[in-house]
């Protein structure tokens, strides 16, 4: 029997998805961005290197070393991820060309963000560069960068007001993507796990490690020096939803009442029947538990 709603909590009003407003053709002109993101991409990286556009927006450029089979697996990839990602999860796709940049190795991928950028790359996996609208990652380390790094820019035109938490918690999520079937997509238990583990363990970090400290996390918290427990916190709540069916109705009632609803508090308690704080103990067990 469904848990009951929680008196103190108002019902949330239904609003319309945010949805990219569209943008003139005389000012901005999607293939001639393609074309030039292209020439780009060939200046930096070679004449030959493969380039494939995907979902209309998406720039997958492999860098010498990620061509044949690697490359191809990574646009399937793309491909197959996207048409889930839009199968009744988001609603609102980005209308502006993103460069996918995919390197073989550490080597090439940390050169090329010496020469670009004059620094060492943001991660040692991979980055999304939303003031560039550019993807950089070392594809030989898996494709799982891929597929997170994916999500935000959907979520940067699909919830805007998203705070880092659940963007980042939806893109973890997904470094180690299930595809059973086409328009399907979950996520299979990976390495954040044993740092989560660790401070549910803990004396000194388990009240840090609570379920609803999520909720109303600033952007700068979560990236504070805890940024590697707060990712997985994040991450295993989303699971934790998805494996419940309730991960995509939770997140589109928060997206779809943010004004009234900033913290998505009041959007998890009409999914799950609980506040984030009477589920903490819930949530902890099935951690320990996977």
């Amino acid at each position: 029997m469904a848990a009951a709603k929680p008196a103190s909590l108002a019902p949330l009003r239904p609003s319309p998805a945010p949805v990219d407003a569209p943008v003139p053709a005389a000012v901005y002109d999607l293939a001639a961005d393609h074309a030039a993101r292209a020439r780009q991409a060939r200046a930096e990286l070679g004449a030959k290197i493969p380039a494939v556009v995907v979902d209309d927006v998406f720039l997958v450029v492999g860098a010498p070393g990620w061509d044949g089979p690697p490359f191809q697996e990574s646009v399937a990839l793309v491909r197959s991820a996207l048409g889930a990602y839009f199968m009744g999860r988001f609603n609102a796709h980005p209308r502006r060309a993103i460069s996918v940049y995919l390197f073989p190795s550490a080597q090439p991928y940390e050169a090329y963000c010496r020469a670009k950028y004059a620094d060492k790359c943001l991660s040692k996996y991979g980055f999304y560069r939303p003031d560039e609208r550019r993807m950089v990652m070392n594809a030989g380390l898996g494709l799982g960068t891929l597929t997170h790094e994916l999500v935000h820019p959907i979520v940067e035109s699909d919830f805007p007001e998203a705070p880092a938490w659940i963007n980042e918690g939806i893109a973890s999520l997904f470094e180690a993507p299930l595809i059973p079937r086409a328009g399907e997509i979950h996520g299979a238990k990976n390495w954040r796990h044993p740092r989560l583990l660790r401070a549910l363990g803990s004396a000194t970090e388990r009240d840090v490690a609570r379920l609803d400290a999520l909720f109303g996390m600033s952007d700068d918290v979560f990236r504070d020096d805890a940024e590697d427990l707060h990712y997985a916190m994040a991450r295993y709540l989303c699971q934790w939803l998805d494996e419940r069916g309730k991960l995509w109705a939770f997140y589109q009632a928060w997206r779809d009442n943010a004004v009234d609803d900033p913290t998505g508090v009041r959007a998890f308690a009409q999914v799950v029947g609980r506040l984030p704080s009477e589920m903490h103990e819930a949530w902890a067990r099935w951690v320990r538990g996977l």
